[in-house]
């Protein structure tokens, strides 16, 4: 017993040795990887500053903001090593005096750095290289590099002390296990059992060790971008699949790579993405990141050095990177400009709009005057010419107001052609170049016009010696490849119109900032920089594409790619003249008070009998109290909390029937399209003679309250009685051309605007042979009204007509109709679906 508890308290003492000497080493061990962190740290901060001083010299030699992306990145990888190092030495108060020395020393840089920077961009690269010259750097990199390596030699130094004394530990551990082992050898059970449990433990290790080999190559597997690994002997010794395809190499059959083999003809990818490196050159001739070109891509390749020599190499492809940050850039500048202009054009409409209204005012006081009236005349010709240019200056940004209607393009050109003769002189020849069955385009036409005499003149200004000028209208279809090369074109049919030229052209570098707003080649006092960006954003507002191609020698040809439509050509009629007078009851709302009071003089003095509020919150109160007006003529923009459509939403809902004309100098999305709205609309500023016809039109349009309507056709007695055809569109006009159209096939139509005016219909008991549904209705579309009336009237037949592909898997059991469609389509579909129907 007394050998059994000597024995065991002997186990028991090397037992507590090996433990507490066991976590002495672990302690040291953590201390020893703290150290090797920490002077990784320090080095990663070093060579951070390194890529600030980089990307400060690219920039500064460049002047390319995308230069600064690197040091703004190291920037921040600067300040975040600084932070960690402090925390790491705060334990040890010599190493914490070394932080705060090299952070002195790195501030007093980095603000050199930012200095030369900031005055580049306030000054220009002279003042910013002149700085970088003769200023004084704040510290230089090799004092840096000197406290830095002096702080890693002090880290040396305690890591050499740790590692020491972690052998110390282990050495006494190992003693204190012998001793845990000669007791294990007399009591033989306790000592297996101590090895088994070993076992376990190392085979846990063992398989834990797999599982993180397998998830780091995992990892380095998932990356998309080609990456390797190579020594300081040149070979290759890790890397991704991406990697192998880029350097067409298989590693099973083509055994180890080198770096002369990745530089050599065979592996042209590679050679042409490693070789901007430098990786043979001395350490300050090499670069860490470098910008390639290869084969049509942009590629970001980059190295990070290893301590014991060799490299890290990334190959990131930044081609879609770049061009989005390009159309960004692009976004952000038409939508900077816009804004401004935008807020511009508001205040300056209004005062022109005080102005003309005046000036027309005036012409009826005058008599005759031909002095006065030819000096009224004049000013009111100002007055346009400066409502013409807050127009060009909203087209740029792509917020002029556009009335889009389907358009002859070939006729218009054809119409234009001795303007331009006109225009551009005897020294210019025109070629018009028009195909035969050329489409029909929707576009503002008077802009389009506009659009071509611009690109004809700069075209002529180009020929100072004369030339000739070649305009072409053909068709083209835009595929799915080129919207890849341009990603603003949807893909589809478009009306091509060509302007090119034989002069002298542009060099690439001036063809890329063409269409930038206020850049001009011309010298000063010869153009405002404004034509081709105008013509830009009045065909991306359109949803078109330009793209402009230009040589040096060889002329330059700006295409207008314009969207196709379907839809007909109107002819327009010749309006008679507008008596501007009347009796009817206007409400005029505008908060600028000489603009309210110059209107509504006009109109009194046209015999309406008018009220006047000055924004929609005033005129809210004034329908609430008396909603008895036929007119409702609103500005669009005003201050206020109740937001103006909301008002003329009241006023319809107080006043049914009531005429709506809206009216405003800030073309932007807060002005509803009359085409969506169905109201009335002039721009300021506007004359009194357009006013008067505005006002007149408005008020013989005026729209009765919504209803039901049935069309029954003419039936001779002992004939057969008409389909009873249910139709839902909720467009009027061509809810009005159907329902003649299903007449005229001798139906009897009842026709709504809404699946819920339907459904009350069919609920209500009353009979239909057939229900003929447009697809896209607010609030319950087409698709759901058909499956509905599916459930609920299941022997109804039912047509879906749309003027998308029939979706999928959706409405199955109806019949769809393709929209536009004749009357012999509807026919068929009618008597499609009627035979179809399930018998009653």
């Amino acid at each position: 017993m007394i050998v059994g508890l000597t024995i065991a308290v002997v186990i028991a003492s090397g037992v507590m040795l090996a433990i507490t000497h066991s976590n002495s080493a672990a302690r040291q061990q953590r201390l020893v990887v703290g150290n090797y962190e920490t002077m990784s740290l320090m080095r990663e901060t070093v060579i951070a500053l390194q890529d600030a001083e980089i990307g400060q010299r690219d920039y500064l030699l460049t002047g390319e903001l995308a230069s600064l992306g690197p040091y703004e990145r190291a920037r921040l990888r600067i300040e975040a090593g600084l932070r960690q190092l402090e925390v790491a030495a705060s334990a040890d108060p010599d190493a914490t005096l070394q932080v705060r020395e090299f952070r002195s020393l790195v501030s007093a840089k980095l603000e050199w750095l930012g200095g030369t920077v900031a005055a580049y961009q306030l000054y220009g690269q002279d003042a910013a290289l002149a700085l970088a010259r003769t200023g004084t750097p704040g510290a230089t990199l090799e004092r840096i590099r000197g406290v830095g390596d002096a702080f890693i030699e002090g880290q040396r130094l305690m890591l050499a002390r740790r590692l020491a004394k972690l052998r110390s530990e282990q050495d006494k551990a190992d003693i204190a296990g012998l001793l845990v082992m000669g007791g294990a050898f007399v009591c033989l059970v306790a000592g297996m059992v101590i090895i088994v449990s070993g076992a376990g433990r190392l085979e846990r290790a063992q398989r834990e060790l797999v599982s993180r080999s397998s998830l780091l190559k995992t990892t380095l597997e998932s990356l998309r971008d080609p990456i390797f690994v190579i020594n300081a002997e040149g070979v290759v010794v890790a890397w991704n699949d991406p990697f192998a395809r880029l350097a067409v190499w298989e590693p099973a059959k083509n055994g180890t790579l080198t770096w002369d083999q990745l530089l050599s003809d065979k592996s042209p990818a590679t050679r042409a993405l490693l070789e901007p490196l430098k990786f043979e050159a001395e350490a300050p001739d090499r670069l860490l990141v470098a910008r390639v070109s290869f084969e049509g891509r942009d590629y970001d390749v980059s190295r990070s050095e290893m301590s014991g020599g060799g490299a890290v190499v990334r190959c990131v492809d930044v081609t879609e990177k770049l061009r989005d940050e390009a159309a960004l850039r692009q976004g952000q500048k038409m939508e900077a400009t816009g804004q401004l202009t935008g807020g511009m054009a508001h205040d300056f409409n209004n005062i022109l709009q005080v102005v003309r209204a005046n000036l027309d005012l005036m012409k009826d006081d005058v008599g005759d005057h031909p002095q006065i009236l030819a000096r009224l005349q004049s000013a009111a010709a100002a007055a346009e010419r400066g409502g013409r240019l807050t127009q060009q200056l909203l087209a740029f940004a792509r917020r002029q107001p556009l009335a889009p209607q389907p358009t002859s393009v070939a006729r218009l050109l054809s119409d234009l052609a001795d303007l331009l003769q006109h225009s551009l002189g005897e020294r210019i020849t025109i070629e018009l170049a028009i195909a035969d069955d050329s489409w029909n385009a929707r576009i503002d036409p008077g802009q389009l016009e506009n659009a071509i005499l611009n690109l004809a003149i700069n075209a002529r200004d180009a020929m100072p010696d004369g030339g000739t000028v070649r305009v072409e209208v053909s068709n083209v279809m835009l595929d799915r490849s080129y919207s890849i090369l341009h990603p603003d074109v949807t893909p589809g049919s478009y009306v091509l119109v060509a302007v090119s030229d034989t002069g002298t052209g542009m060099p690439p570098e001036v063809a890329a900032q063409a269409f930038d707003p206020f850049f001009t080649t011309k010298r000063d006092g010869k153009g405002t920089g404004l034509g081709l960006s105008m013509v830009y954003g009045f065909v991306r507002q359109s949803n078109g594409h330009i793209r402009i191609d230009s040589a040096i020698g060889q002329g330059t040809s700006v295409k207008l790619y314009l969207p196709r439509t379907l839809d007909p050509v109107t002819e327009k009629a010749v309006d008679p003249a507008v008596e501007p007078t009347g009796k009817e009851r206007i409400l005029v709302v505008e908060d600028h008070d000489d603009v309210r009071q110059a209107v509504v003089d006009m109109l009194e003095g046209w015999g309406y009998r008018i009220a006047a509020a000055e924004n929609a919150d005033a005129a809210a109160a004034l329908l609430s109290a008396d909603p008895e007006f036929d007119l409702l003529f609103t500005d669009v923009v005003m201050p206020g909390t109740l937001p103006v459509m909301e008002m003329v939403a009241l006023a319809q809902r107080l006043r049914p029937g009531i005429a709506v004309l809206l009216t405003s100098g800030y073309a932007r999305d807060l002005i509803p399209e009359p085409s969506r709205s169905g109201h009335a609309m002039i721009a300021k500023p506007y004359a009194s003679e357009a006013l008067a016809a505005k006002v007149r039109g408005a008020l013989a349009a005026r729209r009765m309250p919504p209803r039901t309507q049935t069309v029954t056709p003419q039936v001779k007695a002992g004939a057969t009685p008409p389909r009873r055809v249910l139709l839902v569109e909720d467009e009027v006009v061509l809810r009005m051309s159907v329902s003649d159209m299903l007449v005229h096939l001798g139906c009897s139509v009842v026709d709504v605007g809404s699946a819920e005016q339907a459904l009350d219909l069919l609920a209500r008991g009353d009979t239909f042979d057939l229900l003929l549904t447009d697809l896209g209705l607010p609030e319950m579309s087409g698709e759901e009204l058909a499956a509905e009336v599916r459930r609920r009237f299941p022997k109804l037949p039912v047509v879906i007509a749309s003027g998308y592909a029939r979706p999928q898997g959706q409405a199955e059991g109806h019949q769809f109709i393709n929209k536009p469609y004749s009357a012999i389509d509807l026919q068929q579909a009618l008597d499609h679906a009627a035979q179809a129907a399930p018998p009653s």
